[in-house]
C-alpha cells in the first residue's frame, strides 16, 4: 500500500488557514511599505509634496519645512530644506521636494515636521504674501529602500499663512 503524501482533498480548515497565511504574507511584505521594526531603520530622504490652495505663494516668498529629531548622541536636531527656493507656486498646484538627510535619522527618532513661511516682496509695491496649503505628504524613504508616510494631511485650507502672523505650521510625529 502506497501512502498519499499529499491530501488529495483540502478540508475547509485547511483552506482557510492556508488563505490567512496567504493575505498575511501580502499585507506584511510587500516591497515599499513600512513594516513593524523600521523606527530602527535609517532615513536617507524624505519626499516632500505640497498642494497650495485658492491663494497662491508667491515668487520671492520663501517656505522652509524643518525636521526636528533626536540624534545617535542623543541630542535634538533639526534639518531643513528651502521647498520654493522663492519660485512662485500657482493656485491649486502641487510640489515635491526631495531632500536628503543627515546620517543618523533613525525613523523612530523623529519629532516634529514644521513649514515656516517668510514672506517676500518682488517689488517696492507689493503687499505682503499670503498662501494657503491644502495638502501635505511627507514619506521617509528609508535605508534598505522601503517607504513610510509621516504626514498626510489635507482640508480647504489645511494652514493659511499670513505675512505678518501664523508664518509657520507644524505636527509632531
Amino acid at each position: 500500500m502506497t501512502a498519499a503524501l499529499f491530501p488529495t482533498a483540502m478540508t475547509p480548515r485547511f483552506g482557510s488557514s492556508l488563505m490567512a497565511m496567504l493575505a498575511a504574507a501580502v499585507l506584511f511584505l510587500l516591497p515599499g511599505m513600512a513594516h513593524a521594526d523600521d523606527g530602527l531603520r535609517s532615513v536617507t530622504r524624505l519626499r516632500i509634496t505640497v498642494a497650495t490652495g485658492g491663494d497662491d505663494l508667491r515668487n520671492a516668498s520663501h517656505a522652509v519645512a524643518a525636521i526636528k529629531y533626536v540624534g545617535l548622541s542623543g541630542n535634538q536636531l533639526t534639518a531643513s530644506i528651502n521647498l520654493n527656493n522663492g519660485a512662485r507656486w500657482p493656485d491649486w498646484t502641487s510640489h515635491s521636494v526631495t531632500m536628503v538627510t543627515p546620517t543618523g535619522m533613525l525613523l523612530a527618532n523623529l519629532v516634529e515636521f514644521s513649514i515656516q513661511f517668510t514672506s517676500g516682496q518682488p517689488d517696492i509695491f507689493a503687499t505682503g504674501d499670503n498662501w494657503n496649503m491644502n495638502a501635505i505628504t511627507v514619506t521617509a524613504v528609508l535605508d534598505d529602500g522601503t517607504e513610510a508616510v509621516i504626514i498626510q494631511q489635507a482640508d480647504n485650507y489645511l494652514h493659511r499663512f499670513w505675512s505678518d502672523h501664523d508664518t509657520r505650521w507644524a505636527t509632531a510625529l
